[in-house]
């Protein structure tokens, strides 16, 4: 018995006629007719009796008709999985980002998402690079999100975005602060340094070596974050990337951009084994908006007055 047929045969069970079947299935009377007859041609016995111009099932029928509504169930919620998966209204999505961009990026990004697809929900957790890279080719997370992102023959790797690096000064410092601040400038104060053991601390400090700037941090730390609450609490300057840079409390912090600038790329990456699902690629696409506008918030603040 095919599909087809099994669906004519539920909706005349539904109704209770021929003509009404067709309409709910929106086919044809004769269409329907011959779908029920090539039915019970195939299966050698009827499945109804006409009875007052109504259809009533056989014995067989009846038999059939238990196990026809659990078939027609299941497809109805294919269908309606199928439907869902395409327009991406519901379903779970891992990610795993680097700390900086879990400050304001990521979570902007999520409750953007989630105003128009209120059913989709999230797993958040955050990763330094190795930690990162990791989970995604273990298929532990959907997507991982980071900086400078290493070409690997098992992640599929794309560019989110092109961003710099910004310096940040305790409020106090506001005034004496030009629009935008040399590295040679960071030396003449407490300087709290990033780690260079990931991409991002190693860009920074290959661009310092080449500029010929000798920076001696007093303070090194593992995450941009932490540079961020010693600079407010006045244990020195920093030099952050620009979605720390951009969640700075302006009543304890002030940012400035560098000159020359110093930059690096955002990457969204995930394992190349595993297809991207459209909820993923979905997500992607808000991020990159999302990305817009963190970062020209900080531009805005930040851009320097004419004289």
């Amino acid at each position: 018995m095919q599909l087809r047929h099994l669906e004519v045969f539920h909706a005349i069970m539904l109704t209770g006629t021929i003509t009404a079947a067709a309409k709910l299935l929106n086919i044809s009377q004769p269409a329907a007719t011959r779908l029920l007859l090539r039915a019970e041609d195939q299966l050698g016995y009827k499945l109804f009796d006409r009875v007052k111009g109504r259809l009533l099932p056989t014995r067989e029928g009846q038999v059939l008709h238990a196990e026809s509504e659990r078939i027609i169930s299941g497809l109805e919620n294919l269908r309606k999985l199928s439907r869902n998966l395409g327009a991406a209204t519901s379903g779970h999505l891992r990610i795993a980002a680097a700390p900086a961009l879990c400050i304001d990026l990521v979570p902007l990004a999520i409750s953007r998402f989630r105003q128009k697809h209120p059913d989709v929900s999230f797993e958040v957790e955050t990763r330094q690079y190795a930690d990162l890279v990791r989970v995604v080719l273990n298929h532990e997370v959907d997507l991982g999100i980071g900086f400078d992102i290493q070409s690997h023959p098992g992640l599929d790797i794309q560019k989110l975005a092109e961003a710099q690096f910004y310096g940040i000064f305790p409020k106090s410092m506001e005034n004496q602060l030009p629009a935008s601040v040399k590295l040679d400038w960071f030396r003449k104060h407490p300087f709290i340094g990033l780690r260079s053991d990931d991409p991002l601390g190693a860009a920074f400090g290959a661009a310092v070596k080449l500029s010929g700037v000798d920076l001696q941090p007093i303070v090194e730390v593992k995450t941009n974050q932490i540079a961020l609450s010693l600079v407010a609490r006045g244990a020195g300057v920093a030099i952050v990337d620009q979605y720390t840079a951009a969640a700075h409390d302006p009543r304890l912090v002030t940012a400035r951009p560098l000159l020359p600038n110093i930059d690096f790329a955002v990457h969204i990456m995930r394992a190349k084994h595993q297809p991207a699902s459209v909820l993923a690629r979905k997500f992607g696409a808000v991020m990159a908006q999302a990305e817009k506008s963190v970062s020209g918030t900080l531009v805005t603040t930040n851009r320097p007055q004419r004289t």
